[in-house]
């Protein structure tokens, strides 16, 4: 089969660029700058918040596990400890300094890591049609284009297979005209004060690619996904969306029967 591609709207070098240059800042302190704004904004601290999101997650024995915007590979450290084989996870980012320490920590518990780590984008996956059971991303769609990440998501699982997203959205009211916007120059002055000026340009440019979780269920159904099933997940403030997982089965269509 092959490769599809998708529609939705393009996204530039200079956005990946972007985002590369301030994940590749971030990296050394990662985990612990989500686990501050997590509980800041949220009231989640992260490794709970991953947890749970691996909870919801239907692992199968023999799975064969893609983890997207893998970071510093706190969910294929997750699968492992939920009995996922190392060789049975793959992770994927888009800035080789989160891979570095994706690999340092599986290299702290065993001497040679079984899995695979590959930098790429994505919305532009580099592998086969059909090489998945399961495809995870947390905390990253929020900074992708959704419909290109469907697609290539469609793409490389298998029939029946399954994607799990956990990702914190919008709601309609952010919709409204003048609010989007009023919402990105807040984001961009929070950032800024806390961060850099690279990460305040990313999160505030990731405000234009965030959904609703029925605009989610939406595109996920367009797009050949069935049983579709969203949990909110409470949040510490009630201006500020609820965070939420998504655990959606993709449909078994005639150009997905793997007899023919």
């Amino acid at each position: 089969m092959g490769k599809k591609r998708a529609s939705g709207r393009f996204e530039s070098m200079d956005d990946q660029k972007t985002i590369i240059k301030t994940f590749t800042e971030l990296a050394p302190r990662y985990e612990e700058t989500v686990d501050a704004e997590l509980s800041l904004f949220l009231g989640w601290r992260y490794q709970r918040f991953i947890e749970t999101f691996i909870k919801h997650i239907p692992l199968e024995n023999g799975d064969i596990v893609l983890d997207l915007a893998t970071g510093t590979g706190v969910i294929p450290s997750k699968l492992e400890e939920h009995g996922v084989p190392q060789d049975h996870i793959h992770g994927l980012d888009i800035t080789y300094s989160m891979l570095k320490r994706a690999k340092s920590r599986f290299l702290e518990n065993s001497e040679d890591f079984q899995g695979k780590l590959v930098c790429a984008s994505a919305t532009d996956i580099p592998y086969r049609d059909k090489s998945f059971n399961i495809i995870t991303c947390a905390l990253a769609t929020h900074h992708m284009d959704a419909e290109k990440l469907i697609a290539e998501i469609h793409r490389i699982l298998q029939s029946e297979g399954i994607f799990s997203l956990a990702d914190v959205g919008i709601t309609s009211f952010w919709q409204l005209p003048g609010i989007k916007m009023i919402a990105r120059v807040f984001v961009f002055f929070i950032f800024l004060f806390r961060e850099t000026l690279e990460r305040a340009r990313a999160e505030a440019g990731a405000v234009s690619q965030a959904h609703t979780i029925e605009k989610w269920g939406e595109l996920l159904h367009k797009n050949g996904f069935r049983d579709i099933k969203i949990t909110k997940l409470e949040s510490k403030y009630s201006w500020i969306p609820e965070p939420y997982i998504i655990i959606a089965r993709k449909s078994k269509g005639e150009d997905d029967d793997d007899n023919k």
